[in-house]
């Protein structure tokens, strides 16, 4: 009887869960600023909401935003954004041939493309391209300019946060091309989760009404009715893709299996079973950065061939057209200094010089290993006469033309033994199922030898002891693949980036940096204070500091404060 009650406990715990109201996401995009010149980077800080509770709170629920810039006939840009608590960073340049024009840039997250239509953040932002004609449709010609627009210039200070100060240094007058600290205070008892940007007053007009004060009094449309096509992506991308070729006609693809692995990294391998009508799935926890997906299909019938195709994972929403952009007379002046700007700083490389956070550095090997480092030895022709010679943790069986590495593990007792038929052999983060491959291989081509004795679980697939060979430059030389190979370039998400103008400010290389600091994902603590140095550029003139962002209790702010550099 009493396990009848556990029974239908359980039952009920299940039920009440399936019932409990999902999570609703919402996204936010703050940029270092709203216009900008053909060319130039686009930084952009994020804030992913979830508002199914009572007030909007930063969400925990998907790692990754879809970023798009559309124009008025389509995405012409595409990124991603690594989240981490609901809060990410990224930087895309603009390329030097997109037309004038305002763009819409988009926001949202794999779980929100549940919802239909998808309720995609847009924000406005102008794109002036000055080493082209070209221009998009959303522009018009005219002689004098409308009431709609305005300028940045005119907005010389906003506060919904009294609670901030900001102290600029000498009066705030500083000279060109140097250095001063900034102190920004937090007095209230809660801490703040901010994006900082200091950039030149703009002068050209700002057709731009989004930031975040706005977007969460605004309110939203909360849907409780949504579908599960979409998986929430809580650990990373998940790179969805399908299986083509001569194999898949007709075929029984049960049993079939394909690695994803990323060379050069550190073990970046997954895996997907194959769906009986072809699609697969890569659950990963994030690839940052553009890289090479390496694709292998294992499949029981060693005779057939198949090809693997990754899905775009852009919705590309169809939008409506943004506002028209006014072309004036008066515009050529600052349009051919931020013209000269722009083509400076890529000519000198200005516009690369930022900080890059490496998210991780190793996703699955992190425990006790075996290194070998193949200088500090006499190499021989081939791998096989090393391992025999030298490495004292493993060893190989053959059989016929195939052979299998075995790597030495030790027992809770301490007892010895060697694996059996399952151990994983890795070549510059690519697995190499065929390990006769691996016994003939070039050792002088091998920079070190690492050897792991563990149980890895990579998917549905498990594998006892890891051995994983590096060569000099990570570019696997000479590896032949087998025919179920496929290699693809790959854009991950962003990795995390600031810019904070030390470099471009060292004297080396012009300055003439219309953004001037940039820091997305800023934290200032209860009563406490952010000490951040301001490299000022060679041009003079008004600056702004914009900070926004949200307190504990999830209430935004925004506060700006203009300075002059003389």
């Amino acid at each position: 009887m009493k396990r009848v009650y556990i029974i239908l406990s359980l039952i009920l715990l299940v039920s009440a869960g399936a019932k409990a109201a999902p999570g609703i996401e919402r996204v936010y995009l703050g940029t270092d600023k709203n216009v900008y010149v053909a060319g130039e980077n686009l930084w952009i800080s994020a804030f992913c909401f979830d508002i199914s509770a009572s007030k909007p709170e930063l969400s925990k629920i998907s790692s990754v935003v879809y970023a798009e810039l559309h124009s008025s006939a389509g995405a012409v840009l595409t990124t991603k954004i690594a989240l981490k608590g609901g809060r990410g960073s990224g930087v895309s340049s603009l390329p030097v041939t997109l037309p004038t024009g305002n763009y819409k840039l988009i926001g949202y997250t794999s779980y929100m493309r549940n919802e239909s239509p998808i309720p995609v953040f847009e924000k406005t932002i102008s794109v002036y391209n000055t080493v082209s004609a070209s221009r998009d449709a959303s522009v018009v010609v005219m002689d004098s300019p409308s009431d709609s627009i305005r300028s940045s210039s005119s907005v010389q200070k906003e506060y919904s946060a009294p609670f901030i100060e900001l102290a600029i240094p000498y009066g705030e007058a500083l000279k060109r091309e140097s250095a001063y600290e900034f102190s920004l205070s937090n007095k209230s008892s809660s801490a703040l989760n901010t994006s900082i940007s200091v950039t030149r007053a703009e002068v050209l007009p700002d057709y731009s009404k989004e930031n975040l004060l706005s977007f969460l009094e605004g309110g939203f449309v909360n849907r409780t009715e949504l579908s599960d096509k979409y998986i929430a992506e809580y650990e990373g991308e998940i790179i969805k893709g399908r299986l083509t070729g001569a194999g898949t006609n007709g075929a029984n693809l049960s049993g079939v299996t394909v690695f994803l692995s990323v060379p050069k990294g550190n073990a970046e391998i997954y895996t997907s079973s194959v769906t009986p009508d072809g699609k697969i799935a890569f659950f990963t926890d994030n690839i940052y950065g553009n890289r090479e997906f390496v694709l292998e299909v294992r499949s029981p019938d060693t005779t057939s061939r198949y090809s693997v195709e990754l899905d775009d994972p852009f919705a590309r929403p169809a939008l409506s057209a943004p506002v028209k952009l006014q072309l004036l007379p008066w515009m050529q002046k600052p349009l051919e200094e931020r013209s000269f700007a722009m083509q400076v700083a890529k000519r000198f490389g200005a516009d690369t010089l930022f900080e890059r956070v490496v998210p991780r550095h190793n996703p699955l090997l992190n425990e006790k290993k075996w290194t070998y480092l193949l200088d500090d030895y006499t190499r021989f022709p081939v791998m096989e006469e090393v391992i025999i010679e030298y490495v004292t943790e493993l060893r190989y069986r053959k059989n016929g033309n195939s052979a299998q590495l075995q790597v030495r593990r030790e027992d809770s007792f301490n007892s010895l033994s060697f694996t059996r038929d399952n151990t994983l052999a890795i070549l510059d983060g690519i697995p190499v199922f065929d390990h006769m491959k691996i016994l003939q291989y070039d050792p002088l081509k091998v920079k070190s030898l690492e050897i792991y004795g563990g149980i890895y679980y990579i998917g549905n697939i498990s594998f006892t002891g890891i051995v994983s060979f590096k060569t000099y430059k990570g570019d696997y030389p000479g590896l032949k693949f087998d025919k179920n190979v496929r290699i693809l370039d790959f854009s991950g998400v962003q990795y995390p980036v600031k810019f904070t103008g030390k470099e471009a400010a060292g004297g080396k290389i012009p300055d003439f940096r219309h953004t001037v600091y940039w820091d997305p994902v800023a934290q200032i603590a209860a009563n406490g204070e952010k000490k951040f140095t301001v490299f000022t550029p060679s041009l003079p003139g008004k600056y702004i500091v914009t900070v926004e962002g949200l307190d504990q209790s999830g209430k935004a702010f925004r506060f700006q404060k203009d300075f002059n550099i003389e």
